[in-house]
């Protein structure tokens, strides 16, 4: 194939457990991983040499140097194959860069599939997971890109047994970064409470009680970063006070993005149209989870 458009879809991490940490200062943890409708778009042409473009709303963030994650997996996968051939990508930047949302992760991971397709190289599902997990924790579980249980550093993928029940997600990002390093280092500072492990309603059940399923579980990241950033106690505090009253409210990841969880996408629209009358500054947009 000459070419290939591939959807990077963002992260939600419902939530997020840490269980430990491996003596290469890895955290170990636990999270239920699902995916929006939410994405970045790749375009990726063949061509002589290798090259990045990147347009859409926050383009300028992601930037086209070495550390863009979408050349460091372009590049990878020449190393790792001898491959000397080149691409021309087109990057459509639509996640907010340093939210907790995967967006880098989930372009590398849309990068490794569609430069295996342009360049022929047949590398199998297992081949490019582990290439994957050399590129940070997070691209493992955005190249398999479905709802899943991630344990580990993020690289052992449960997937769920049944789809997840439609549920909608009002994402808030303050548009200001938050840098992993800094919030994993505060947490590292704090008290991990004990949770007990999350248990899917039988058979995935319906989305309301789905949503009450969640309620005991904890993003252990979220008193970290409110520390961190006072940003994310600000969406935290704007979400939950917001009318209707969203069914669950939580950070995403190590933030600062945030979001409110709906059963039914009457309630969810009307909170999403009062968040972008009384924060138009904030970046905020409605999605679906699920089937």
């Amino acid at each position: 194939m000459a070419s290939r458009t591939l959807r990077a879809p963002a992260k939600l991490n419902l939530y997020l457990h840490i269980e430990g940490r491996r003596a290469d200062g890895y955290h170990l943890m636990e999270s239920l991983v699902a995916f929006t409708e939410l994405a970045d778009e790749l375009h990726i042409d063949a061509a002589e040499n290798l090259s990045l473009h990147v347009t859409g709303e926050f383009a300028n963030e992601a930037g086209t140097s070495d550390s863009n994650l979408v050349l460091q997996a372009a590049r990878a996968l020449q190393a790792h194959t001898g491959c000397s051939k080149g691409a021309t990508i087109r990057l459509t930047k639509n996640i907010p860069v340093g939210a907790g949302l995967g967006g880098g992760s989930a372009d590398a991971a849309a990068a490794l599939r569609g430069l295996n397709g342009v360049w022929q190289l047949g590398l199998s599902d297992e081949a490019l997971h582990r290439l994957a997990l050399t590129l940070g924790a997070d691209v493992p579980m955005c190249l398999a890109g479905v709802s899943s249980i991630a344990r580990g550093i993020g690289d052992v993928l449960d997937p769920l047994p049944v789809e997840l029940p439609t549920l909608y997600a009002l994402l808030v990002h303050p548009r200001a970064a938050l840098l992993t390093k800094d919030v994993y280092t505060a947490c590292a500072q704090l008290p991990m409470p004990q949770v007990a492990p999350w248990q899917m309603p039988t058979g995935g059940s319906n989305a309301s009680s789905f949503i009450a399923s969640l309620a005991p579980t904890r993003n252990h990241l979220q008193p970290a970063a409110i520390g961190v950033s006072p940003f994310v106690a600000e969406v935290l505090l704007t979400l939950e006070t917001s009318m209707p009253t969203p069914d669950l409210v939580r950070m995403t990841g190590s933030g600062a993005c945030c979001f409110a969880l709906y059963a039914d996408e009457a309630r969810a629209r009307v909170a999403q149209a009062q968040m972008m009358r009384e924060h138009p500054d904030w970046f905020s947009c409605l999605t679906r989870l699920g089937a």
